[in-house]
Order: structure tokens, then C-alpha cells, then sequence
């Protein structure tokens, strides 16, 4: 069988944390036009590439949260009709039994995580504001 990758929206049924979660990702978007190096911030996170990617997608990484909750945070950079963007989905068989809150929260932390790691290799580059924020 296929592995079932979803979204909050789809693990809770309730909207709140899963608009929550994906405006704080379109905040932190831009930083990762930054990234040069996706293997490297990769195991900066503790996280595994995901390749060839099973969705679309510029590239995938995966971080497990738990043993059976994962997260794939899945990017897409700009190009001349769309802007960056990047979508947060999970899995694993214990996936469901995590409040949306926790899963926003974990997923947020592993995103600004990899900020950190963009805004340590990109020294005396300038970077997006959210870069010194988190």
C-alpha cells in the first residue's frame, strides 16, 4: 500500500491549526530560496531527502517527530508565474493520535530549525527578515 500523506485539516477535521500552520509556513517561504546545499541542511535537522519525491515538488525532506509521526516538508521555488511555496503533510500509523496544536508546533520548529541552518551558511549574505527572526 501507498503511503497516506495528509494534512492537518485532514488528521483533525477542525481548520484552525492547519490555517495556523500554513500561514507561518508562507512567512518562512522566502528563507529557503536561500538554501544551497539540501542534503547538508537536511542532516543539520536530523531529517532523511526524500528521493525521487512521490509528490511533486522541487524537493522533499522528512523528519520523524515520534516513531510512527512523521512530517515531509515539501518545496517549490519561484519561478516566473509562481512564487516559492512550501507544504507540511504527515504520516505514519500513530500520526493521528497528536493534537493539531502539537503537530503545528513540531512542524514549525523543524522549519525554523532549517532557517537556522540557511541563515548559519549564508553568513554576510543579506536574508530575508524572518531569517533573524526565528
Amino acid at each position: 500500500m501507498d503511503k497516506e500523506y495528509l494534512t492537518l485539516k485532514e488528521i483533525e477535521g477542525v481548520v484552525v491549526h492547519d490555517v495556523y500552520l500554513k500561514k507561518e509556513v508562507a512567512r518562512r517561504c522566502e528563507a529557503f530560496e536561500y538554501l544551497d546545499d539540501v542534503e547538508k541542511m537536511t542532516a543539520y535537522i536530523g531529517g532523511e531527502r526524500v528521493i525521487p519525491p512521490p509528490i511533486r515538488c522541487d524537493w522533499m525532506v522528512k523528519k520523524t517527530f515520534y516513531p510512527g509521526v512523521e512530517s515531509y516538508y515539501l518545496f517549490n521555488r519561484k519561478d516566473e508565474e509562481f512564487p516559492s511555496s512550501m507544504q507540511v503533510l504527515f504520516s505514519g500509523e500513530k500520526v493521528r493520535e497528536l493534537k493539531g496544536d502539537d503537530l503545528s508546533v513540531l512542524a514549525i520548529a523543524t522549519i525554523n530549525h532549517m532557517i537556522h541552518y540557511i541563515r548559519n551558511s549564508k553568513r554576510g549574505v543579506k536574508l530575508p527578515e524572518i531569517c533573524e527572526v526565528v
